[in-house]
């Protein structure tokens, strides 16, 4: 008997991913569909669960959801960061924050929005990844709860280089990471009115110096403070007058 206990404990803690999913109802419902290597991570739960057709994500007329996010392991800056970045990715641009709290090395944030269909797990699990962060758990109960470790959490960036590159943006944001180097070069377009805007940041985020001019610039040469981690780079005024792209430099 002892021996039974053990084995469904482990059976039901390897199968947790799904009863959080689907609930445990349906989870004995189909049963028999659901017999998981007990190995599986819980982004390959959430896919086979999808191939199964067990998450329903679809309303028949729109409705004002709540999605929940719990972070754990990092910064609150960075990770409102991160996450209303991987909204945009996901198509959801229309959203506001319900409720926040930080306490215990735990952020929350409860995202409000009118929409036809939950979040897709699947979809926000692999966006999220993309940011150095790893959905640990999803319950689904009146809403959508996520649980991320946000231990490695990061902002994709340009690394800066020796060599002068060119990029561009049509949001006419860039964000770099000086990638060792002390000091920068920026030039834009001639076609452009560049009016430089750069903020400076360390790893959360927080704002370290910040350069705005008011008349036009093609040509930058600057000194990256102490800590800086991101380096974001856009016009003072408008993104038109800085949609050509431009060519940045690591200076020794």
């Amino acid at each position: 008997m002892k021996k039974l206990i053990i084995f469904l404990g482990i059976f039901l803690f390897a199968n947790n991913y799904v009863i959080n999913l689907i609930g445990k109802q349906e989870y004995e419902n189909y049963a028999p569909l659901l017999k998981f290597d007990n190995n599986l991570t819980l982004k390959e739960s959430v896919k086979k669960l999808e191939n199964l057709g067990l998450i329903n994500l679809f309303f028949d007329k729109p409705q004002i959801i709540n999605t929940e996010f719990v972070f754990e392991n990092n910064n609150p800056i960075l990770e409102a960061k991160i996450l209303y970045k991987t909204l945009n990715l996901m198509g959801y641009y229309y959203f506001y924050p319900s409720k926040l709290i930080y306490q215990n090395n735990k952020y929350t944030v409860d995202i409000e929005m009118k929409t036809n269909h939950y979040i897709n797990p699947l979809i926000l699990i692999n966006t999220i990844e993309n940011y150095g962060c790893r959905v640990v758990n999803i319950i689904k109960k009146d809403k959508y709860y996520y649980f991320i470790d946000a231990q490695n959490a990061k902002l994709p960036a340009i690394k800066l280089n020796k060599e002068e590159k060119k990029y561009i943006n049509a949001k006419g944001e860039y964000w770099v990471t000086p990638n060792g180097f002390k000091k920068m070069s920026i030039v834009s377009s001639k076609l452009d009115n560049w009016y430089p805007y750069i903020v400076f940041y360390d790893k959360n985020l927080n704002i370290l110096n910040i350069i705005a001019y008011k008349k036009v610039c093609r040509f930058l040469s600057l000194n990256i403070p102490e800590y800086t981690v991101y380096i974001k780079i856009k016009d003072n005024f408008s993104k038109i007058n800085f949609k050509r792209g431009i060519l940045i430099k690591g200076l020794k």
